[in-house]
């Protein structure tokens, strides 16, 4: 039996306990979303795909520690088992960069079709798309190919001038990448901020992506692992990283497991599906029962939806409306315009 110094139990619990929080996120996610035929293939599909490589990731790393039969993993007391570190190092990095591209893209696709209502929104979200998408192929690639031949990147050491630094790639990739953690984390806090919703209605929506502010901590630990060169710490960062990343990105998609109460909380937990219904001008914006899912066109409707009775709700300037699908039968009568 293996025994394991603090630092690689640390990193051996967070990466088993993401990959059953994940499991867990990912599943409800695709439940809800399925439930409600509102599946996309863009935001949900990346977001699955970046669960399938998040256990890449965790996989190769458990089958390292456990395989190595050393009570720290992480420093290699001889040349053979620096080789394997430098191998382990090389996969993991490289699957990391592509991983978290693809839960930011899964999030950009959401907000594409969350708040993609106003024409300026849409053009904040195309830019950082592009820009997330160039990060992704550039430092993939750096990751990918910092050593010529690509061998040279576990060698215990490399003939002079064949690799670049890791700090002079991995420091750089890892600082860009907090500040596109930042940017995505953004978007929806300004975009809510500017609905016309009361306060106590945007607090609830946006608490849910300010928890999104742990993946830039989880950040910053990677870069003081980066750039003290400690292995255990950089793999238990980019471990909790590209976990909560997943999770965080799923939340905004869950509030309808969360039971209405009272007042305060029965359109709290819908927000998600109520600002999207907020088309501007007064205007109540609808989805069709024929195009339900995030990417349908949105119809504006000539009579306002129901009031949920159960919340208690009264009729006044600050009110709310969920967001409902228009009956087949009715969907024709209803339909005025299509926006």
């Amino acid at each position: 039996m293996i025994t394991l110094d603090q630092p690689t139990l640390r990193v051996f619990s967070a990466a088993v306990a993401f990959v059953v929080l994940t499991f867990i996120f990912v599943g409800l996610r695709l439940f809800l979303r399925a439930r409600a035929k509102q599946l996309s293939f863009l935001s949900d599909g990346l977001c699955l795909a970046s669960l399938i490589l998040f256990y890449v990731f965790v996989g190769l790393m458990l089958e390292y520690i456990l395989t190595n039969g050393k009570s720290d993993a992480f420093k290699p007391s001889s040349p053979t088992d620096l080789v394997k570190f430098l191998k382990i190092l090389y996969v993991e990095q490289v699957v990391f960069t592509f991983d978290i591209s693809l839960v930011k893209l899964s999030l950009l696709a959401l907000y594409w079709n969350v708040f993609g209502v106003h024409k300026k929104t849409k053009i904040v979200i195309a830019t950082v798309t592009a820009g997330c998408v160039i990060w992704c192929i550039v430092f993939t690639f750096l990751a990918a190919f910092r050593c010529r031949p690509v061998d040279n990147a576990w060698a215990p050491v490399p003939p002079p001038g064949t690799c670049m630094s890791r700090s002079d790639v991995y420091l750089p990739l890892e600082g860009t990448n907090l500040f596109f953690d930042i940017v995505v984390l953004c978007i929806p806090v300004f975009t809510i901020g500017q609905l016309n919703l009361p306060k106590n209605k945007k607090i609830p929506v946006i608490g849910i992506f300010v928890v999104g502010v742990s993946v830039c901590i989880a950040s910053i630990g990677r870069l003081v692992g980066i750039s003290q060169g400690d292995g255990a710490q950089l793999f238990f960062w980019s471990c909790m990283q590209l976990g909560l990343a997943i999770v965080c990105s799923c939340l905004p998609l869950l509030g309808t497991i969360i039971p209405r109460k009272n007042k305060s909380t029965s359109h709290s937990t819908s927000e998600y599906n109520s600002f999207r219904g907020r088309g501007g001008n007064g205007s109540v914006m609808k989805l069709t029962e024929n195009d339900s899912r995030t990417d349908g066109r949105w119809v504006r409707s000539s009579q306002r939806p129901e009031r949920t009775q159960r919340s208690g709700v009264e009729e006044g300037p600050d009110s709310d409306y969920a967001l409902e699908s228009l009956p087949l039968k009715n969907r024709a009568q209803k339909e005025t315009s299509v926006v």
